[in-house]
């Protein structure tokens, strides 16, 4: 180690959002600060950065794999996955709702009177 301590080698913001993952997702969430405590005992906190971080608290459990599989790449990927999933979920929903015809006017209750 390189005489820094144990919470010193992450930023007091990361070490925040990582309880607050925690306690929001307990007892899975328990992952992020084990592993962050872990890899800051190691002496291997100093060689991440940013993006591998903040991938491991947004994604939990699968940033930490993406992040240990694929470090700064991996961290990117995950934060992809957090950031695009709920918009894309969103506009499956808009688009299956057209799609099975309940998204239009005709769909709002009113009768559709057609012209003959």
């Amino acid at each position: 180690m390189s005489g820094q301590g144990t919470f010193d080698q992450y930023t007091t913001i990361q070490w925040i959002a990582a309880v607050i993952v925690a306690i929001i997702s307990f007892p899975i969430g328990l992952a992020v600060p084990i592993y962050f405590y872990i890899k800051s005992n190691n002496g291997t906190a100093a060689e991440q950065g940013a993006w591998e971080a903040w991938g491991v608290i947004l994604a939990g459990i699968i940033g930490i794999i993406a992040v240990e599989l694929g470090g700064e790449t991996g961290g990117k990927i995950a934060i992809a996955i957090v950031v695009l999933l709920p918009i894309l979920l969103i506009v499956a929903a808009v688009l299956g709702s057209f799609a099975l015809g309940l998204g239009g006017a005709a769909g709002a209750g009113a009768p559709v009177v057609a012209a003959l």
